[in-house]
């Protein structure tokens, strides 16, 4: 075996087992054929972008590629509804803030938040919100089938959650970029999980406009309880403060579907995801732990930011022993090798 056939087959490993043992020969002696020649003595290695295609073909077939195994084809499904289920939050919240800008850039009470009108402040929150938007693009382009069209739409839609921890690590500020930091990987994952997941050996599905417009529902009632909370006059309340915000509403929502999920379903794919996303959720709220809070008021805000976090680990952790316990064996049994059809 010469040096440069032994690093190729290491570069092979990367690949499962199982794919190895039907294709490894086969791929050696491709790679042979195009750069066999070169002796041992000019210490011959792998071109850069072949260990780079061998590495995405690795991610692809670890994710739902055609032939992999079943718990692969599980474990991309998995990936996918990860990306789903997170730009359709961050959709639906982006929505929400775009009403919040039409609503306050006419009230004279809301130009503290949004700046004045006229002033380069207004303007900076326009141009923020309405790139927060296009994540709402991007769900909606992966549901109509069209995942290229989504990837670029979904990076744009990070750029609100890089920009507000720029903003305060220049500002010197040193509990809110922790907060941020938790939120950019919340919101960032998802993005991952779209160009890990919507890999070019899946075939898109397109699925009704009723399912595309999901994150506008969403929107609409996260509208409609910052309305309700103030119409009850519990937007003073500190043990409704927490509760109020996007990220309470998307607690109670995630609660709500893991446990209907844990009672209903036996496949593995929705329970991992939605273990995946909980730890999301998990992530800015344990952040809001460091705050000094101080007072009666402050008490029960930490009171309330453990309970959620409680939620979150339990529940989290509940449906990631649930999916992992129905996911296919790693290996096909003995009989499933013998018979093949």
């Amino acid at each position: 075996m010469t040096l440069l056939e032994q690093r190729y087959r290491s570069v092979l490993r990367l690949l499962p087992a199982s794919y190895r043992a039907e294709r490894e020969e086969e791929m050696v002696d491709a790679f042979m054929e195009m750069y066999g020649d070169a002796p041992d003595e000019i210490n011959p290695r792998p071109p850069w972008g072949e260990i780079a295609s061998v590495l995405a073909l690795s991610v692809r077939i670890r994710l739902g590629a055609a032939g992999s195994a079943p718990r692969f084809l599980v474990w991309g499904e998995t990936v996918r509804l990860v990306a789903l289920i997170g730009l359709a939050f961050q959709a639906a919240v982006a929505l929400s803030g775009v009403g919040d800008l039409l609503r306050g850039v006419s009230a004279d009470s809301e130009s503290d938040y949004f700046g004045a009108p006229g002033s380069p402040e207004r303007l900076l929150a326009i141009v923020v919100t309405i790139i927060g938007a296009c994540t709402a693009v991007a769900f909606t382009a992966i549901m109509r089938g069209r995942p290229r069209a989504a990837k670029p739409a979904a990076l744009l839609g990070l750029l609100p959650a890089v920009y507000v921890l720029v903003k305060h690590v220049v500002a010197g500020e040193l509990i809110l970029p922790l907060e941020n930091s938790a939120q950019l990987a919340s919101a960032a994952v998802p993005v991952i999980a779209l160009f890990a997941g919507f890999h070019a050996d899946v075939s898109p599905v397109r699925r009704s406009w009723w399912l595309a417009l999901l994150p506008v529902g969403g929107a609409l009632a996260l509208q409609g309880w910052a309305q309700v909370s103030l119409a009850w006059g519990q937007v003073d309340s500190p043990w409704m403060y927490l509760w109020m915000d996007p990220a309470g509403a998307g607690i109670a929502v995630f609660a709500a579907i893991g446990v209907f999920v844990l009672a209903r379903t036996r496949s593995s794919s929705w329970p991992l995801a939605l273990s995946i996303y909980g730890v999301l959720l998990l992530l800015p709220r344990l952040s809001l732990l460091a705050y000094a809070h101080e007072g009666e008021v402050g008490r029960i805000l930490w009171v309330t930011v453990c309970g959620q976090c409680a939620l979150l680990g339990v529940l989290s952790t509940a449906l990631a022993f649930a999916g992992l316990r129905a996911l296919p064996p790693a290996r096909p049994a003995l009989g499933d090798r013998l018979v093949r059809p």
